[in-house]
């Protein structure tokens, strides 16, 4: 399965809290055919913050989407983009880096409702919701 864009831990949470799922913006992307992926450190956040059922729906939810490695390639993509980022003074958290670098290694934009927290990664192509 091919896809088209990685996808943010928010972008996710979003979809989970609301409660009429046809609202959040990640219903919307998958109305528009569009085909996600998601960085093993999504998961990692994803299944930090959940709890009992909650861990139970996400590992359903997981199943079958294309897991993108942590592998060394995007490991050195982090490292480099941490310490451009560093010379600019800015500063990412470092699940985020590796968000980040996970898309750009993949050659994928990455979906994501914090526009902020992105924008200033060199290389990274942002899917962010029009804003209506």
């Amino acid at each position: 399965m091919s896809t088209n864009f990685v996808v943010d831990s928010c972008v996710l949470i979003e979809y989970f809290r609301t409660k009429d799922k046809s609202v959040t913006w990640f219903y919307r992307l998958l109305q528009e055919q569009r085909k996600m992926s998601l960085s093993t450190v999504v998961i990692f956040e994803v299944l930090s913050g959940a709890d009992g059922a909650q861990r139970e729906f996400w590992k359903g939810f997981f199943h079958g989407i294309v897991r993108l490695p942590l592998d060394e390639r995007t490991a050195e993509i982090a490292a480099d983009l941490f310490r451009t980022l560093r010379q600019k003074n800015v500063r990412l958290e470092s699940s985020d880096l590796f968000i980040a670098a996970t898309a750009i290694a993949n050659d994928l934009p990455l979906a994501t409702l914090n526009r902020k927290h992105f924008e200033q990664v060199d290389g990274l192509r942002l899917l962010v919701p029009e804003m209506d």
